[in-house]
């Protein structure tokens, strides 16, 4: 049997904050290819389709599926970019009648709502111990299979028979099969100047509560894989896929000391060469650990402020001192570590104040370099959800179209009386604030690029018919 994974392309979303989004949050889709490996095992031919990354439309897409005449075709989203995945399932049905597949984040928290006519099985959860029965039943011709983990629909009616197991040894997970992806195009701006890079996943799970994230997910109970097999995969990916930067996705990357000190000797060990980043607490960060994961690649890191503002981070569990975060970004900036603090404003219990309390502590940070400035998201199954539904903390959920879930230039909420408009106003101007300061200038042109940078300053502060002269120009020229 021939399987077809896509990914659609979803930067557009972002308006003005398209280019910037593309240049820091093009990931390959790590969820696709360990689909793609498991289907791989059970021997289908497999074809992976990163729409976003290859520029495709839904019609170029489906030229791509008509070429390889696949039997089943999978996707999976993440909330704002759902409705993409809708609209392409949607075109595949009318025009190749071929069953379809979906899974991801929304599909595993909003099950039954996320379950549309267009989709035939909407897998919930992790899938590497049902997602085998499941393509070796339908190699045997059974469209109905008595799988736990996926809604169906047998004679119009939704069939489920119950969530399926996580997998609690992570060293059983096959190596995701990157080998299908247009692996060169994949690249990331760091100090070091923009590198070909991936993505890796060393853990499942986060321990702690904060409320704007979907903790149900993959739970509380963090599952490690050994610190031998990631070697195993990144020894892969640094000498026969040339990256030379990884992206390490776990919530908490340093979590477990022993465990990343361990990783750390791996690297060494092999004689590894690449430069790395992920995201931690402030409070999970001290020089000797610095100086380690600096040894052997560390370039730069990324802590959850979320807001300066005590009693918000109260609310909302986020249970670091304050003091962390400046001692923190101070110990990077002296190591040469970028630092990249990432907040939320329109949180439950914000105020004007408060959030001009959070852009001060930013805009003077002297050893910060990256600021991302969000707009709080209501996401399906976050406690944040919950609040906001029944008005907690002066919050009040306007809008419950899910493509608007975006944290840039888009907002669902109200909260003390701050409008989702002024939400807007409030992030654009802070991140104008945040990034003219002197210091940053240069990191952030590596970061991003001389191009990206005026692109979106350009289409935010000048109207849109100059903004797309501009554009038009910068196409001519090319």
């Amino acid at each position: 049997m021939k399987l077809s994974l896509v990914h659609p392309s979803w930067s557009g979303e972002f308006g003005p904050y398209a280019s910037a989004a593309s240049k820091v949050s093009t990931f390959p889709p790590l969820n696709l290819c360990l689909v793609a490996a498991i289907a791989e095992r059970q021997g289908y031919q497999v074809q992976l389709i990163d729409g976003h990354i290859e520029g495709l439309s839904h019609s170029e897409i489906l030229g791509k599926l008509r070429l390889f005449e696949p039997d089943l075709v999978g996707m999976t989203s993440c909330t704002p970019f759902f409705h993409d995945v809708l609209s392409l399932a949607a075109a595949i049905k009318d025009e190749l009648r071929i069953p379809i597949m979906v899974g991801g984040t929304h599909a595993s928290l909003c099950r039954e709502e996320a379950f549309a006519d267009s989709i035939d099985y909407l897998f919930v959860g992790e899938c590497e111990l049902n997602a085998p029965e499941f393509f070796r039943e339908l190699s045997h011709g059974n469209r109905f299979p008595d799988v736990r983990g996926v809604l169906m629909r047998r004679e119009g009616k939704i069939v489920y028979h119950g969530d399926a197991q996580t997998l609690d040894n992570l060293d059983e997970a096959p190596l995701p099969a990157r080998h299908l992806l247009a692996n060169d195009r994949y690249f990331l701006g760091t100090s070091g100047g923009r590198k070909l890079y991936t993505s890796v996943q060393m853990s499942r799970g986060c321990p702690f509560s904060c409320v704007f994230c979907a903790n149900d997910l993959h739970g509380k109970r963090v599952r490690f894989r050994s610190p031998r097999l990631v070697g195993d995969e990144l020894e892969w990916v640094v000498r026969k896929l040339g990256a030379t930067h990884v992206f390490f996705v776990d919530d908490t990357l340093t979590l477990n000391r022993e465990f990343i000190l361990a990783v750390c000797d791996e690297i060494e060990r092999r004689g590894l060469n690449f430069s790395f980043e992920g995201s931690t607490r402030a409070n999970l960060w001290d020089e000797e650990l610095v100086r380690r994961l600096r040894q052997c690649g560390l370039v730069r890191i990324s802590f959850g402020l979320e807001t300066a503002d005590p009693r918000v981070r109260e609310i909302i569990k986020k249970n670091v001192p304050l003091e962390s975060y400046v001692e923190a970004n101070r110990l990077c900036n002296r190591l040469g570590i970028e630092t990249i603090n990432s907040v939320i404003i329109g949180l439950p219990g914000d105020t004007r104040d408060g959030i001009e309390q959070t852009i001060r502590f930013l805009a003077n940070a002297r050893d910060l370099h990256h600021v991302t400035f969000n707009i709080a998201v209501p996401y399906p199954g976050t406690e944040l959800h919950r609040m906001a539904v029944s008005g907690m903390h002066g919050l009040k959920l306007l809008d419950h179209d899910f493509s608007k879930y975006q944290r840039y230039g888009s907002a669902v909420m109200e909260v003390n009386g701050i409008s989702p408009a002024e939400l807007i106003a409030l992030q654009q101007r802070a991140l104008f604030r945040i990034y003219m300061r002197w210091w940053r200038i240069l990191p952030t042109l590596r970061r991003f690029g001389l191009s990206t940078v005026l692109t979106t300053a350009c289409r935010l502060l000048l109207p849109s018919r100059w903004s797309r002269r501009l554009e038009a120009g910068r196409s001519v020229s090319k």
